[in-house]
């Protein structure tokens, strides 16, 4: 139960970060936003960026696998039948 809730809180900050990168440039964002929320990006985005590229990595690693051909002389045909 709590990974369910921790996966739904990840999807929502998703959706509205990306939202919010639709909506506003980042110069727009930095003239915009008040003095603590740009304290806590800028103090909380290092680690926050790591992690998601770690994650994003592994994602793309798994999905790059699974698109992979399947590479197995005795699965592999090749035509010419008869």
């Amino acid at each position: 139960m709590p990974e369910e809730q921790l996966e739904y809180g990840f999807t929502t900050a998703v959706f509205v970060l990306d939202h919010t990168s639709g909506k506003l440039t980042p110069d727009d964002a930095e003239r915009g936003f008040g003095e603590v929320t740009k304290e806590n990006f800028w103090r909380m985005w290092p680690t926050v960026k790591d992690w998601a590229e770690q994650l994003w990595q592994s994602i793309d690693d798994e999905r790059r696998h699974m698109a992979s051909p399947v590479e197995d002389d005795e699965l592999d045909e090749v035509g010419g039948g008869g």
